[in-house]
């Protein structure tokens, strides 16, 4: 403790003493000791906290700060946000004034007396602070932090002003706020709650009309929407929703296809051709076309694109007729596509079909039935479709200052078509809040509990008399909507025990981590996860290079038909930061025109990051715009990283096709049966003449799995991956599937299998950008360019051999294997790769319901880099001594070094090996790595440069690890 404590305060005294160091300097160092402070105390807990203010509250009710001391904290944290984001000048008696807090924090936090040096420089008096406490009549936004309730008020503090005295809100208020009384029953202490249109007292007491929950946890409006079903809104909805995998219906892919049918009609400067965008459809769907299960049959393969032509047809009159007719004024020639929204007020994120230029009307688009049945004779929009629609216009409203009552939004039915305008209905907007509310409740006691039994009762809510709220009865509940719950409860209670706490264990483990890669986390030093985008500092994004802005246009290209794109300048900033920002990247582009201008308050386009240079950047944009006034050119731009969830849906998909995968998958992957070999192979082996041949030769030989171990310059990619490659290549009809974690190392695949001779062919599943441009060639898209008709996509995809692909673009296209069984998979830099990622890959079935991935052969090395997980060791640490007993110890662990453990103790297993000859390093170089790590096994080639005697190394001492 006293080491720590003299730590802070050598920084302090640091901080102050440093020569040609500015104040604005000195208040980010401090703010950084501030924050180490707080994680110092949170490391042994499971609360997770997104905002700086919320560990303030924190800090103070586990050290018994006083009230004062709490208040002077707030003032040091208020005061370094303006200064950090270019709101104000620094000045040295407020410098002063917020060292001595600090310096007095330490103080009564650790009982420790502050060093001499530190102590004669800190200002005597007691600053005066004027009280941030203000009456007003009426508040837009206030974000507080809860402490404790009664039965009248809510008790918080306030987080962007510094008060001594709680505030009081009053909640349950009738026709005010009385929808959020459930979302009150869930809240827990230093839970953060945006307070919206809060009405204030004579007597100071706060009432608002919303109370939105962990505010910084965002949720898409469509998932949210989907949460109101026929049958009622209970948040287990959610759960089932993510779990349940997205299955490529004709309805699904009916809807892809008329987004892009509006897309063309509003770029249309004539007539379009029917047959020209189902081409499109094809190339930019043809795996979910060709093996989708409902167009198997003639008859309804024949409806398919007879419902398609009529949608086209239904599309082209809305737009072209309806949109100029009296009442409805849509402007398509001022149209912006798939604008994004992140609404920090209301915790929602989403991205709308259409929306004027000027916000004054938005389109969502829907291509399935309306309520035909809720009114006699009248076609009514469903809950679900009203509730989505609404939520845009409150985004619009608290993110964007838009008054909703002067806002026109649609819902477009293209097949009747209807272009129904909606009537706002706040009341449904706050059950819609409310849910969400629930909703995220229901995520953090799930991460914070991080316990099977907890998390078996949660998962025992999705049951079909619990999520029936409305009491359904009837053929339509019986047939078509009660089956789909039934199921999953079905399928978990078929698990053995075994399986039910892996199973388990691994949901707590993925949702704990897109907790944390939401809402940041309290262990790594500066600001993670999507939140950071509005709750960084300019200053801390500059520093971390997560931020380019005062970007000017070069060259608009947004309105181009194919492959829109803009390029931007980039200035010359006054600081050494370094972008971190490259080829392929994911990005948010917004405009930024002042230092009050983010993500949470600017119209967003999603694109991605086609090539960066010194001077400037060039953005591919997702959605081609009609009028490149969209992005204007005397605007200024900043991008940002995007932050996906696709790759968490992939892992909670991942289980489910775990619970539905065959009895002999399961029981291999959890250690209940051994890997099968043929021994035939046991001489060759034998009698193999170096590794490449030996672990080639145990490849062919595993029926279940073979693991290789490739420490570095061992070649496991340029020639193990390509030796196995050539033999099971060699096999009549072998098919083979190729992954690995990143796109640099599918390009290293695809480098080393396009060496083999003579040529084989493969297809590359990816997006362009991400792959190197010589093998852009065999990317999906261009090798099924040509084809024209379903058949001709299954051919060609049958046809060829060779899969490459990274883990998450095979998991989120499980479609293929509907039109492929593979022999093999194998799968390159698998110590990177969690094991929930691969589980809907290794667990996938074809249509025959057979396993579609015959074997698989892990390529890695757990002695290198392991996989990226945001979440702390402790958090992640097994203690059911179920999953001991196999072998699982950590979730953090990969796949690859679980079943190499559980191998690797004898060097006679068929099941594992290791590339010994390494080419890369000096044998001096290589004499700890190798001693260290891989037992004294590697040898060196002998090439030129590990012949060389190296004089840099000073003369050897005792070897620590020979002893």
């Amino acid at each position: 403790m006293g080491n720590e404590t003299n730590e802070y305060y050598n920084a302090l005294i640091e901080i102050h003493y440093c020569p040609d160091t500015s104040l604005r300097a000195k208040y980010r160092r401090m703010r950084d000791v501030l924050e180490r402070i707080c994680r110092s105390q949170m490391q042994n807990e499971s609360l997770q906290m997104t905002d700086l203010s919320a560990r303030i509250s924190f800090l103070v009710a586990k050290a018994g700060l006083s009230n004062a001391e709490q208040y002077r904290l707030h003032t040091f944290r208020l005061a370094s946000n303006k200064l950090l984001n270019g709101k104000d000048e620094p000045r040295e008696e407020d410098y002063l004034r917020d060292l001595k807090t600090l310096t007095f924090s330490i103080r009564k936090l650790f009982k420790q007396d502050i060093p001499l040096e530190l102590y004669t420089v800190l200002p005597k008096q007691e600053a005066i602070i004027p009280s941030g406490k203000k009456v007003k009549s009426r508040i837009k936004r206030l974000r507080v932090c809860f402490q404790y309730a009664d039965d009248e008020f809510l008790y918080a503090s306030a987080v962007d002003e510094a008060n001594e005295e709680l505030l009081r809100i009053r909640y349950n208020v009738p026709q005010v706020n009385n929808e959020f009384s459930r979302t009150v029953e869930q809240l827990w202490r230093h839970a953060l709650l945006n307070l919206l249109d809060v009405s204030v007292d004579e007597q100071g007491v706060y009432t608002p009309s919303f109370i939105v929950l962990e505010p910084d946890y965002m949720i898409d409006i469509s998932t949210l929407a989907e949460c109101f079903k026929d049958y009622g809104s209970h948040p287990a909805n959610y759960m089932l929703g993510k779990l349940l995998p997205s299955v490529n219906t004709r309805p699904l892919l009916l809807g892809n296809i008329a987004n892009l049918f509006l897309d063309e009609w509003i770029h249309a400067k004539g007539e379009v051709d029917y047959r020209a965008c189902m081409q499109k459809a094809f190339q930019n769907y043809p795996i979910e076309i060709a093996a989708c299960e409902d167009l198997l049959d003639p008859v309804k393969e024949r409806q398919f694109f007879q419902d398609c032509e009529m949608h086209f047809r239904n599309i082209k009159e809305t737009v072209t007729n309806t949109f100029q007719a009296p009442g409805y004024d849509l402007n398509r020639e001022d149209a912006v596509l798939e604008p994004s929204y992140l609404c920090e007020a209301l915790g929602l994120q989403g991205r709308l079909d259409y929306m004027q230029r000027d916000m004054s009307s938005f389109i969502e688009m829907k291509s399935g039935k309306a309520d035909e049945y809720a009114i006699r004779g009248k076609i009514e929009p469903k809950e679900n479709n009203k509730v989505q629609m609404l939520l845009y216009l409150a985004v619009l409203e608290y993110s964007m200052g838009m008054d909703h009552r002067k806002v026109r939004p649609y819902l477009f039915y293209t097949r009747y078509p209807l272009l129904y305008p909606a009537r706002p209905s706040w009341a449904l907007v706050k059950r819609a809040i409310n849910l969400r509310n629930l909703i995220v409740a229901n995520e953090y006691g799930i991460q914070l509990h991080n316990n099977p039994e907890y998390t078996s009762t949660k998962l025992k809510e999705i049951n079909s008399q619990k999520l029936n709220e409305k009491g359904l009865n009837g053929r339509f509940w019986e047939v078509y909507l009660k089956p789909s719950i039934d199921s999953y409860e079905n399928l978990f209670n078929r698990l053995t025990p075994l399986e039910q706490v892996y199973y388990l264990s691994l949901y707590n483990f993925i949702t704990k981590e897109q907790y944390t890669s939401k809402s940041g986390d309290q262990i790594y030093e500066g600001r993670m996860g999507a939140s950071s985008l509005w709750l960084s500092t300019l200053t801390e994004k500059r520093e971390a290079g997560e931020i380019l802005y005062d970007l000017c246009m070069t060259e608009n290209h947004a309105a181009d038909e194919h492959k829109s794109y803009i390029i931007l300048s980039i200035p010359v900033y006054d600081d050494d930061a370094q972008p971190n920002f490259r080829s392929g990247d994911i990005i948010v582009l917004y405009e930024r025109n002042s230092d009050e201008d983010n993500v949470t308050n600017k119209m967003v386009f999603k694109g991605n990051l086609e090539y960066i240079s010194a001077d400037e950047v060039k953005i591919r944009i997702r959605a081609t715009q009609r009028n490149r006034a969209v992005l204007p050119s005397d605007s200024k731009y900043a991008i940002e990283h995007d932050v996906m969830d696709t790759s968490f849906k992939s892992m909670f998909q991942g289980l489910h096709a775990f619970m539905q995968a065959n009895k002999e998958r399961r029981d291999l992957l959890l250690s209940q049966r051994p890997p099968r070999f043929d021994d035939s192979f046991a001489r060759q082996i034998a009698q193999a003449n170096d590794d490449f041949n030996r672990v080639t030769l145990k490849a062919l030989a595993a029926q279940d799995y073979f693991l290789l171990v490739g420490p570095p310059g061992t070649g496991k990619t340029s020639r193990a991956l390509k030796k196995m490659v050539e033999a099971f290549y060699s096999e009549a009809d072998s098919q083979i599937l190729l992954l690995a974690y990143t796109n640099r190392a599918v390009d290293e695949i695809c480098k080393s299998i396009s060496s083999i001779s003579p040529e084989i062919s493969f297809i590359r599943v990816g997006s362009e950008l991400s792959c190197d441009e010589v093998y852009r060639n065999h990317l999906l898209e261009n090798e099924l360019a040509s084809c024209q008709r379903r058949s001709e996509v299954g051919e060609r995809i049958a046809s060829c051999r060779v899969i490459v692909g990274t883990v998450a673009s095979i998991a989120n296209k499980t479609e293929l294997f509907k039109l492929k069984t593979f022999n093999v998979a194998i799968i390159d830099e698998a110590t990177q790769i969690l094991e929930p990622q691969l589980l809907s890959i290794f667990c996938a079935k074809n249509r025959t319901g057979e396993n579609a991935v015959g074997k698989f052969i892990l390529i890695g090395d757990h002695k290198q880099l392991p996989a990226v997980v945001i979440q702390d060791d402790n958090s992640a640490r097994v203690c059911e001594e179920e999953l001991l007993n196999i072998g699982i110890t950590s979730l953090k662990d990969s796949l690859f070094e679980r079943l190499y453990k559980k191998h690797g103790r004898t060097d006679d297993s068929w099941a594992t090996d290791m590339l010994c000859k390494q080419g890369r390093m000096n044998p001096e170089v290589a004499l700890f790595p190798n001693k260290a790590f891989y037992g004294g096994k590697l040898e060196s080639v002998g090439l030129l440069h590990q012949t060389e005697k190296l004089n840099c190394i000073p003369e050897k001492q005792d070897d620590p690890l020979e002893n």
